[in-house]
């Protein structure tokens, strides 16, 4: 029976702690193995450096409510708004590489960085793909500078996640969850038995991994919404139009041609001169027979010419 009512209360703790809204701290809560609400209320652990404990300052006390029946805090007005901005520009630039440096050196100088860098092609035809993170409250300070660059903007593109409510209930969860792993921690001092303090053990383990989960995530949105980003395709200027239009006389083409005209003919003389090399036992001496002929026939008619 001591089990039974045991594993009732983990299993009521358990499906406390994953409710999206917590109970108020005022109602009572049923005792359950000798454990009443009263002597299992403690003040709630605080929130490790790391985790969202950091971003708590900055919401005040319209987060720091804990019952159901309070109004959601990011309907109140004034509430700090947590909103991930993007931007995405492409523009013309005289030089490439030289924007590129600019918008880097550009970034470091409000306080944020390059995430990346991507380049195609060489020299003239040479374009880039950068992104870069700088602090939110100096987001239209970069987005102008990086304008500034421009001799053209083709497109720009601006926009906005807003992930308050996300948080809201995100820090809502945790504090449910904070507050059964409390009263999961007050049971494991009190098991008497191993059993007992196993299966308290167990759930204290899950309880405490769901807690982590969302620690990260409110970290991670509260660090995405104080950079934003901005990617910046960089295209070089096209070169100025031909002189000689297209369809039009191309004394260049002609001088082209020619000059493989040329090329092409000497090779041939060259394929004639090394086939005629091949050849030589062959046509040598026929030459040679017939000049020797042709000069014994020349001398036979000087003679009878001189007689």
């Amino acid at each position: 029976m001591r089990h039974l009512r045991l594993l009732l209360l983990l299993a009521a703790l358990f499906l406390a702690g994953c409710g999206v809204t917590a109970r108020p701290e005022s109602a009572p809560a049923p005792g359950v193995g000798g454990v009443s609400a009263s002597d299992s209320s403690e003040a709630r652990v605080p929130m490790p450096t790391a985790g969202p404990a950091a971003i708590e300052p900055a919401y005040g006390n319209e987060a720091a409510g804990s019952g159901s029946g309070a109004p959601d805090a990011s309907a109140q007005p004034g509430f700090p708004r947590l909103v991930i901005k993007t931007a995405t520009l492409s523009i013309e630039v005289e030089n490439v590489a030289e924007a590129e440096t600019r918008i880097s050196a550009r970034a470091q100088e409000l306080g944020g960085y390059v995430v990346s860098l991507q380049t195609n092609g060489t020299e003239a035809g040479r374009t880039a793909v950068i992104t870069i993170r700088v602090p939110a409250q100096r987001f239209d300070e970069a987005l102008s500078g990086v304008e500034g660059l421009a001799r053209k903007v083709f497109s720009r593109t601006i926009s906005g996640d807003d992930v308050t409510e996300e948080f809201v209930d995100l820090e809502s969860r945790l504090r449910n969850l904070e507050a059964t792993r409390d009263r999961l921690l007050e049971l494991l001092g009190r098991a008497d038995e191993v059993e007992d303090a196993l299966q308290v053990n167990q759930a204290l383990t899950e309880v405490q991994g769901e807690i982590e989960q969302i620690q990260g995530r409110m970290k991670y949105l509260q660090q995405s919404a104080a950079f934003s980003t901005i990617t910046v395709e960089v295209r070089p200027v096209p070169p100025p139009p031909a002189i000689i239009e297209e369809d039009g006389w191309k004394p260049l083409n002609v001088a082209r041609e020619a000059l493989r005209g040329l090329i092409a003919f000497g090779q041939e003389l060259v394929n004639l001169g090394i086939i005629l090399l091949i050849w030589s036992p062959v046509w040598l001496p026929l030459l040679l027979l017939a000049r020797w002929g042709w000069l014994r026939l020349r001398s036979g008619r000087g003679g009878r010419a001189a007689t």
